[in-house]
């Protein structure tokens, strides 16, 4: 590997001192050199993970406002909407209120319903991950059993 020496502008190899030009680098060296980059790749990618990580929560951060912004808008219309269909309705104006605050109680009633079934049917246990624990344990006793000493028939 050349290096650029900055004073003399002349390449030069990265060998440690008292080892001539010449000369081979041992394995020990080569290992420590090996570990060294490993070390210094490994940081490098962490850095690169956790800065990919902020970036990506910066812009889902900026996406969530966004949606609330337009969730409380949407709640806003939808209320001036109502408002318009009890004024729309026709006669008196309670009674054009009193029908939609019905139809609205019916929406209600109905959604509530479908989701208390629903949340009945969802399991929340985790099934699988029991069932997996399960099988580890069951393996982890077997493999103590045949790691116990058997005991030996007595000799004759």
């Amino acid at each position: 590997m050349a290096i650029q020496d900055p004073q003399s502008g002349a390449g030069t190899n990265a060998r440690p001192a008292g080892a001539t030009p010449t000369e081979q680098p041992s394995t020990t060296e080569l290992l420590k050199g090996l570990a060294d980059d490993a070390t210094t790749l490994v940081r490098q990618e962490i850095l690169l993970a956790r800065q990919e990580l902020q970036e990506g929560l910066q812009a889902s951060a900026k996406a969530s406002a966004l949606l609330a912004a337009a969730g409380v808008l949407a709640l806003y219309a939808f209320f001036f909407l109502l408002y318009t269909i009890g004024e729309a309705i026709g006669g008196p104006r309670w009674l054009g209120f009193a029908i939609m605050t019905v139809v609205l109680f019916i929406v209600v009633a109905v959604l509530g319903l479908v989701g208390r079934k629903r949340l009945a049917a969802s399991k929340v246990a985790p099934e699988k991950a029991k069932a997996e624990l399960q099988t580890t344990a069951n393996e982890l006793k077997e493999e103590i059993t045949w790691g116990k000493p058997q005991p030996q028939p007595p000799e004759k």
